[in-house]
């Protein structure tokens, strides 16, 4: 397994690779139109951060020459990337990771898919309503500092932040319900069969 640190557009890639091997342009046209636009679509994010991961042994390439006259470079993950994949999957939710890297621990949640069982899924739900409620608490304990009539607009952009982590602490807490109902429902049908 690789021992750099990857960005987390290098991690989406793999991820998606993950899904289905692709080749740069289906990756872009993904970014374009998807809410996974928001890493990058530019070409000029996407082709190097996929050079950097084939460097690193986590991507490997080979050509598709079916369809076009010109060549398409198609991506698929190795097992040193499958490993990375995994490892990064199962990192539990850090205060730096949701407070600097917004989205990943929901990009992580979204990939774990057929990769992690509902107990290691329901595992990292509970890791992440910790870490978000532990920063609510610190946030909330800047208000007292904010009560000057001059700290207004200062009170209310915290007012946001805390309003932006409760409502992430209500879908974590809904997501864990879902997968509770779901683990309850698959020992059902074992039992049944």
């Amino acid at each position: 397994m690789t021992k750099e640190h990857l960005t987390t557009l290098e991690y989406a890639l793999l991820g998606l690779i993950g899904i289905s091997p692709m080749t740069g342009y289906d990756i872009h046209k993904l970014f374009e139109t998807t809410p996974f636009g928001h890493f990058s679509s530019s070409p000029g994010a996407i082709y190097p951060a996929l050079n950097r991961l084939a460097r690193r042994s986590l991507l490997d390439t080979s050509m598709d020459k079916r369809k076009e006259a010109r060549p398409r470079r198609i991506y698929s993950l190795t097992k040193t990337g499958e490993e990375a994949l995994a490892a990064w999957l199962r990192q539990p939710v850090t205060r730096d990771e949701l407070i600097r890297i917004s989205g990943a621990p929901i990009l992580r949640f979204n990939f774990a898919k057929e990769r992690l069982s509902i107990e290691e899924i329901l595992s990292y739900l509970e890791g992440y309503r910790r870490v978000v409620a532990a920063y609510i608490d610190e946030l909330l304990s800047y208000d007292d500092q904010l009560k000057a009539p001059e700290m207004y607009h200062n009170r209310l952009a915290l007012d946001h932040g805390i309003r932006r982590y409760r409502s992430e602490l209500e879908w974590i807490t809904s997501a864990t319900t879902a997968f509770i109902r779901a683990r309850r429902s698959s020992r059902k049908h074992k039992v049944v069969r």
